[in-house]
């Protein structure tokens, strides 16, 4: 037998005991990632949270009674009356469709999960695909399976993802994370190398997948568009590139112009040009190669120079009659509040939304823990024997922590980025720390796999070369001190590990515990200490649905459209699609008015009132809370009311406006004996723990017919902007 084949067998073992314990790692990250997200269903059962995961959950159940052509041509009448909205055309359908296929395979097999189990356990069993793709990306850029495993641990308790994905968080970010993932290391696979290309195909789909499911798939088209100029501009760029990039673009794109949501934005939308560009780019840079190895030096560079002026000049020519036609759309509110302070969007609706806001640097300490100082670790080392992996962890790690400073709900985008990044350095630290202990450097190497035959001999022969006086004189012991330098930093970096995993872990359990209050239910306690459920929102939703005619409209701020939907089953006027700020403003108008003016707008839309007053149970993010905000977006349509009108002073006392507002007097009717006695609403229901109130609009109009509503309000718009 030769050394070869011996030192084959003796690898044999080690090798598949590695991969065993990977294997078995994975599996317990894995299960760790699933339980950690169930705190929730242990708590209060299998329940849908927040807001829009209502109408997530409420359009799945349409889907699966309805049926596929039914659900794309739906047209909902119990949402923004009287206006309505086409359901199938305004949506990312992509998690209603796999939330309907999950629950009609289980019922084929006989399983018997409701459509609520499958609804409220989606997002943890997502969780748990996401650390395999993180799992896989760090793989791709650090060759390391020790690292790969430590990012997917770090990814399955990140509270940074944790805070889309726990069971009942029925939102698109649920799935869409680990369509991310999926898309970038498939991606990363098909730039691997130089006959990788066939994986820009399932690439492509898992792409078209992230297009179906969110919104934010144009980070991920702009992602592996900027990493494709990358690698163009460091000289990276090859035939597989190319190819991999076309086919991806091509098909990925070809895939996202299907849904009517997104229409030819890919190819008209200013926040997807760039990837478009740099297809152009991609197809100059195959043209030049192609010819590069038929022209002599100088006609070549004759060439280069010709073409590149030429696509430069005619590219600008071509956008500039374009978007003088308008046939290029501007940027969105929501894009240009990444690149200009939030306050000045321009749309007041937009600046409204806590999770729009400017993320404060305290919350990345809460949603990413010891990752903050193990994240620029890993970072650093990316940066040398660079590839076409680092390059795009470079540059995904330096959009994604520039977007997640500017929106707190961006942090999830860099939650996979930190993982790997994260986990590099956690094994890189771990690694040098014990190579400066011997003993446990001996002890771990006895377990792990023989070093490869190359390796093997070459030492060998190192050691024979020695032997015989003929190899290099023997390296410069290193000073006894310096060692033990190394040794007493190894000690304290090992402990500080074990510390700031410890506390890690902890961290993200009591997070797991806080992110998974699914708001709709609210844990209290009584005088004497005694936990206590405060389901006073439910409460107040069941009793629209059983308490009112099926036909009843309700006037909410747009936060409870969802709800009001989804729970009450009742007709509402506005909702989370916060797609036409017209008509919010109305509402906000009718809610900051003084009652007779506001009963005038009521009598028109609505037979009830909800108001949220939490305020009374000691949690004061209810309606008058809100009520700058209403007045700002009713402002940015009737200019006569103005913001600054509703404060309240320094002693608690409210301005003039804000005391006759209907808010206001809808908020303490009967509560406080400062409030005079209501004219035209009459109150219907207040929840046990007066958190949520509802009147009754009394002397109402005659319902007229929805068209002949919705051109009145038309005419009475038109002759405003007249004015």
């Amino acid at each position: 037998m030769t050394g070869t084949e011996s030192g084959g067998k003796r690898q044999a073992g080690p090798s598949l005991v590695s991969s065993a314990l990977r294997v078995a790692a994975i599996a317990v990250i894995c299960y760790v990632a699933y339980n950690s997200r169930l705190n929730a269903v242990r708590n209060y059962g299998t329940v849908i949270h927040e807001f829009d995961p209502w109408f997530n959950f409420r359009a799945t159940q349409y889907l699966v009674d309805n049926g596929v052509t039914a659900f794309l041509n739906w047209f909902d009448d119990q949402c923004w009356y009287p206006i309505g909205r086409h359901v199938g055309s305004t949506i990312y359908p992509g998690m209603m469709f796999t939330a309907a296929l999950i629950y009609h395979v289980q019922q084929f097999l006989g399983f018997g999960w409701t459509l609520t189990d499958v609804c409220v356990y989606i997002p943890a069993w997502f969780a748990c695909l996401a650390c395999l793709f993180t799992y896989g990306i760090t793989l791709e850029v650090s060759k390391s399976p020790n690292a790969s495993v430590a990012a997917a641990a770090l990814m399955a308790i990140v509270p940074a993802h944790m805070m889309r994905s726990v069971a009942g968080g029925f939102d698109n970010e649920s799935v869409a994370v680990t369509a991310i993932v999926s898309t970038f290391y498939l991606w990363l696979r098909a730039t691997r190398g130089e006959k990788s290309w066939p994986w820009a195909i399932p690439a492509a789909i898992s792409y078209i997948y992230m297009v179906s499911a969110w919104g934010a798939y144009t980070f991920v088209i702009n992602m592996v568009g900027l990493h494709g100029f990358a690698l163009i501009a460091t000289g990276r760029f090859s035939e597989n590139v190319w190819r991999s990039y076309t086919i991806f673009y091509l098909i990925g794109t070809a895939g996202a112009v299907q849904f009517p949501i997104v229409g030819w934005q890919p190819l008209q939308s200013m926040e997807q040009l760039m990837p478009l560009g740099v297809f152009g780019l991609m197809q100059l840079c195959a043209f030049l190669g192609f010819y590069q190895r038929r022209l002599s030096a100088r006609e070549y560079v004759a060439l280069r120079n010709l073409v590149l002026i030429g696509a430069v000049v005619g590219g600008a020519i071509v956008f500039g009659l374009l978007n003088q036609a308008g046939l290029v759309a501007p940027f969105s509110n929501r894009v240009r509040s990444l690149f200009i302070p939030h306050t000045r969007t321009g749309n007041p609706l937009v600046d409204s939304v806590a999770e729009h806001q400017a993320t404060p640097n305290q919350h990345y300490y809460n949603y990413f823990h010891l990752i903050c100082l193990l994240g620029p670790v890993g970072f650093v080392t990316l940066f040398f024997k660079r590839s076409n992996a680092k390059v795009f962890a470079i540059v995904y790690c330096l959009a994604a922590a520039y977007f997640s400073k500017k929106m707190v709900r961006l942090v999830l985008l860099l939650s996979p980025a930190a993982s790997v990044v994260g986990g590099i350095g956690l094994v890189l630290i771990l690694e040098w720390s014990i190579a400066q202990l011997p003993f446990l450097s001996s002890l771990l190497s006895s377990s792990s796999p023989a070093q490869a035959p190359t390796e093997t001999a070459a030492a060998s022969g190192s050691k024979k070369a020695k032997a015989a006086g003929t190899g290099p004189p023997p390296r410069r012991k290193r000073d006894d001190g310096l060692k033990l330098v190394y040794k007493v930093v190894a000690v304290a970096l090992l402990a500080g590990l074990a510390y700031g995993l410890r506390e890690y872990w902890r961290h993200c359990q009591t997070m797991a515990e806080q992110l998974s209050e699914p708001q709709v239910i609210m844990r209290g306690r009584t005088q004497d200490g005694k936990s206590v459920l405060i389901d006073d929102f439910r409460q107040a939703y069941w009793w629209l649905r059983d308490s009112t005619p099926e036909d009843s409209r309700v006037l909410a701020w747009w936060d409870y459209g969802y709800q009001i939907n989804g729970i009450g089953n009742r007709t509402t006027l506005a909702d989370g699609n916060t797609w036409n700020m017209e008509h919010i403003a109305l509402i906000g108008k009718a809610l900051v008015s003084p009652e007779e003016e506001a009963h005038k707008i009521a009598r028109r839309l609505a037979d009830y009132v909800l108001v949220w007053t939490t305020r009374f149970a000691g949690v004061y993010g209810d309606d008058l809370q809100k009520m700058p905000h209403m007045a700002n977006i009713a402002g940015s349509v009737y200019p006569e009311i103005r913001m600054n009108q509703y404060y309240s002073d320094d002693k608690g006392q409210p301005s003039p406006a804000l005391r006759e507002s209907l808010l206001f007097r809808l908020t303490y009717a009967g509560k406080s004996p400062a409030v005079e006695p209501l004219k035209h609403f009459k109150e219907a229901y207040t929840s046990p723990n007066s958190m949520v109130r509802i009147y009754k609009v009394l002397n109402k109009a005659k319902r007229l017919d929805r068209e002949v509503l919705k051109e009145s309000l038309r005419s009475q718009k038109n002759k405003k902007q007249d004015k």
